[in-house]
């Protein structure tokens, strides 16, 4: 799959049936509002960050970086928000950044694109680039039977050939030396609500690197 400008906003698109990418704000104001509470007071990491829409909700002044394998989406996300530090990445996920340098990573509609042996390699990115402490936070389709009944058609045309269960994430983060702080499911980014059951399509988890798995 080409992550070009027509995969953000042509009409083959995923969000061209919601006005286009850059048209989705309620979407990313609901992300920040879920994940600030998270993301501590120092530097941040987007990973997959497209136009850098949702790492700018995260503007207080501190160093907010992002990284995406689409060179269309790093040169909007430079020219839209100027202040970020923005490099294009390869498939390989690995991160070209210094041990423990953020205090959050986030990394929302990413992994789904990924197959499981590259899934495993960006996880140990995400908790090398951590701080001791710092929180993962991540977003992606959740394999259960709303997902498998309704979407499969949209997740063939959308290639996500990593897909899983809200409770194999947990699973797989743990493996990775990120220990659970909180999860939910929900309908889609666009309505409200965060809710504990395991059949919602989409999944949201919380994980911090080197802490105790909540029980």
């Amino acid at each position: 799959m080409h992550f070009d400008q027509d995969y953000f906003e042509g009409r083959t698109s995923y969000f061209y049936q919601w006005g286009g990418y850059r048209d989705v704000g309620s979407y990313f104001n609901r992300l920040a509002s879920w994940f600030m509470p998270y993301s501590g007071s120092g530097p941040v990491l987007d990973i997959g960050c497209a136009y850098g829409f949702l790492l700018s909700r995260f503007d207080n002044g501190r160093l907010l970086c992002g990284c995406d394998v689409s060179e269309w989406a790093i040169q909007q996300a430079r020219r839209r928000f100027p202040r970020g530090q923005f490099l294009t990445i390869d498939s390989t996920g690995l991160l070209p950044y210094d041990d423990g340098q953020f205090d959050a990573v986030l990394c929302t509609d990413v992994l789904e694109h990924m197959a499981p042996e590259q899934q495993a390699g960006l996880l140990d990115e995400v908790a090398r680039v951590l701080t001791p402490g710092g929180q993962f936070c991540m977003t992606t389709p959740n394999l259960g039977y709303l997902r498998r009944l309704v979407y499969a058609p949209a997740d063939r045309a959308e290639k996500h050939i990593g897909l899983r269960h809200v409770k194999d994430w947990k699973e797989q983060l743990g493996r990775h030396g990120l220990a659970l702080v909180d999860s939910w499911t929900y309908l889609n980014g666009f309505l409200p609500g965060r809710f504990r059951v395991g059949w919602l399509p989409e999944c949201a988890i919380v994980a911090r690197k080197g802490a105790a798995a909540r029980a």
